[in-house]
């Protein structure tokens, strides 16, 4: 094709050079003369021919030449309006490959833009040669020219094309090799962005949490986060409606103008401040099950912007998104199932060894029990009410740690579960703090074991005996030594007279176990008035 051009550009600018006559040729088998020949190829080949006068600046064209320039046979045209016409990204290299055709002597050959009077942007391929005087001088310079309008239209579009592909398999290769739902919505904003040509594009989609509970996040591509994040997430109003219940594709050349547009308060439209939309397309993302995954949001500040061409690309980009958010969702479900499986595997395991470790805790407790008792007692009957007494009050502690989960217990539960058996109606024989103190397991059956015994003692020699004795326990939180400790003191009075016993008993030999078992300190005080017994353990034991 440029073989062709050059050769009636040179045969133009020589038939120019003889100042276009022709010797019309009787001989000739045609009939044609090389100048009628000329014109037949130029009007054949849509092929426009102009001559420039260097010096005084006069264009001679056909009007073929003034047709590529959007002009009618009768209209004037200079070569000052061509300059005029030429696209200003294009008219300075114009100039310059016409100085350097000039100067070199070679053929001046350039593409570029003309702007035609009603505004519409077309292309011109412009061959020609410069012609010289005996001296060297250039006097003239002639040539075609051809509207390539059509054909770059053509290659631009094949272009598009290869970047639509392009972007779509980049982005198809991005989504198919990733389950991290961040990196995927993100790609998908930018690639939608791109390939609609909008301004800035936005994806707001919805996310489970590991409770079960819905929330809105959103990813931008175009223009800074700052620009939504001091806006509320959109509402579903009536223009956002369709697309965040997935009922169908919204595309405006100017949303201003649309009936659903800015009816809802407070804003009644864009926000103050907001990102210009002028143009508006927005596609939601549907999930295979038919579930609303989110919508991609595209805008531009110019009117008509987004094309059918975009909506369906936009639209097969949402299609391959929801694809990969449905992947990454059952990914993070399937990672979710399987640390909690693992979490549950290891709770068990450690239910296990704990329910091992308890019940070895609790054989011994209970053989000490019974061969304490049996040391202790005159009789068999005696020996069954001590026995199963203490086996009670056993059983009461695992009942109030089983309330918990074994995690710990309150201290007020515990004594006033120790003390229902004595409490009278009308008649407060014990008095405990208004504060509580929760305590560690291991701390809580050691309490319970020794509050049963003190408060058996009481009741069978103290002052829980007759009925003007009473009973005072007082409790304090030490926070703050290391490991915490509880400082507990259980006081009677007003019962009968106390002595110091001629041998320790079973109750004084557990209670004071209680202190060597959890490294505290336990104080037995018989005084006459009445029994006093300090406690200093740590708050939560190992158990």
């Amino acid at each position: 094709m440029h073989d062709r051009l050059d050769t009636v550009a040179e045969a133009a600018a020589a038939d120019h050079a003889h100042g276009g006559r022709a010797a019309h040729s009787s001989g000739n088998a045609s009939g044609w003369s090389p100048e009628e020949r000329l014109s037949f190829a130029l009007t054949a080949g849509r092929l426009g021919s102009w001559e420039l006068d260097l010096k005084s600046r006069q264009l001679l064209t056909t009007d073929i030449y003034k047709a590529n320039w959007g002009r009618s046979p009768a209209e004037d045209f200079s070569y000052d309006t061509l300059l005029v016409s030429i696209h200003p990204d294009d008219r300075q290299r114009h100039e310059q490959a016409v100085a350097a055709a000039v100067a070199s002597g070679g053929p001046l050959d350039i593409d570029y833009r003309s702007v035609w009077p009603d505004g519409s942007v077309h292309w011109l391929r412009v061959r020609g040669r410069a012609v010289y005087d005996q001296g060297g001088t250039p006097t003239r310079m002639a040539g075609i020219s051809l509207d390539i309008t059509d054909q770059k239209r053509v290659e631009e579009s094949l272009r598009e094309q290869t970047r639509t592909l392009e972007i779509l398999n980049r982005t198809g290769a991005e989504l198919a090799g990733d389950l991290d739902l961040e990196r995927i919505v993100q790609a998908v904003t930018d690639a939608g962005t791109e390939l609609s040509g909008a301004q800035f594009g936005s994806f707001f989609y919805n996310v489970l949490d590991d409770k079960g509970e819905h929330y809105t996040l959103y990813t931008i591509s175009g223009a800074p986060r700052e620009a939504f994040s001091r806006f509320p997430m959109p509402r579903n109003t009536a223009v956002f409606e369709p697309t965040f219940r997935g009922t169908g594709i919204v595309r405006s050349d100017d949303i201003r103008e649309d009936p659903r547009y800015g009816h809802m308060a407070p804003h009644f439209g864009q926000p103050k401040g907001h990102l210009p939309v002028v143009s508006y397309l927005a596609v939601p993302v549907i999930s295979r099950s038919g579930e609303v995954l989110g919508g991609l949001f595209f805008g531009h500040e110019k009117p008509g912007v987004f094309t059918e061409q975009s909506e369906k690309i936009v639209a097969g980009i949402a299609a391959q998104a929801a694809i990969a958010i449905d992947n990454a969702n059952l990914f993070r479900a399937s990672q979710t199932e399987l640390t909690e499986r693992r979490r549950i595997e290891r709770q068990q395991n450690l239910l296990l060894a704990e329910l091992n470790h308890r019940v070895k805790n609790t054989l011994a407790i209970v053989q000490s029990i019974a061969t304490q008792t049996l040391r202790h007692a005159d009789t068999a009957e005696a020996f069954r009410a001590g026995f199963e007494s203490r086996l009670m009050a056993l059983a009461e502690a695992h009942n109030l740690l089983t309330d918990s989960n074994w995690g710990g217990a309150s201290l007020k539960d515990i004594i006033e579960r120790v003390l229902v058996p004595y409490a009278a109606p009308d008649d407060e024989r014990y008095v405990l703090p208004d504060e509580d103190v929760r305590v560690g397991p291991k701390a809580a059956v050691s309490l319970v074991m020794a509050f049963h015994e003190l408060a058996t003692n009481a009741a069978k020699y103290g002052a829980l005996s007759n009925d003007t004795g009473s009973l005072r326990v007082e409790w304090k939180e030490i926070t703050e030594s290391d490991p915490p400790r509880l400082f507990m003191k259980w006081q009677e009075s007003g019962g009968p007279e106390v002595g110091q016993p001629r041998r320790q008993g079973f109750g004084s030999r557990l209670i004071r176990g209680l202190a060597q078992e959890s490294s505290g300190e336990v104080r037995l005080d018989f005084a006459r008035s009445g029994l006093t017994c300090t406690i200093d353990i740590p708050l939560y034991g190992e158990h």
